[in-house]
């Protein structure tokens, strides 16, 4: 093991060991389950609706032309 990795698994080690209790608490501070999935949902519905309406603008216009 080099020496990078060894003192990074010494850090996370004290970390879990309980040094720094809100260590692994940092990365979700602005985190809202609720918030955040109905997002997530809102943009997903917006992507596959403009895939559809693109799709029906593709198919209106190929018709036109044969």
């Amino acid at each position: 093991m080099s020496l990078a990795k060894s003192a990074r698994a010494s850090a996370v080690m004290s970390k879990v060991k309980g040094s720094d209790p809100h260590a692994f608490n940092r990365r979700f501070l602005g985190y809202n389950a609720v918030t955040e999935g109905i997002v997530a949902q809102q943009r997903q519905a917006d992507l596959k609706l403009q895939r559809i309406l693109l799709n029906k603008k593709a198919k209106g216009v190929a018709w036109k032309y044969r």
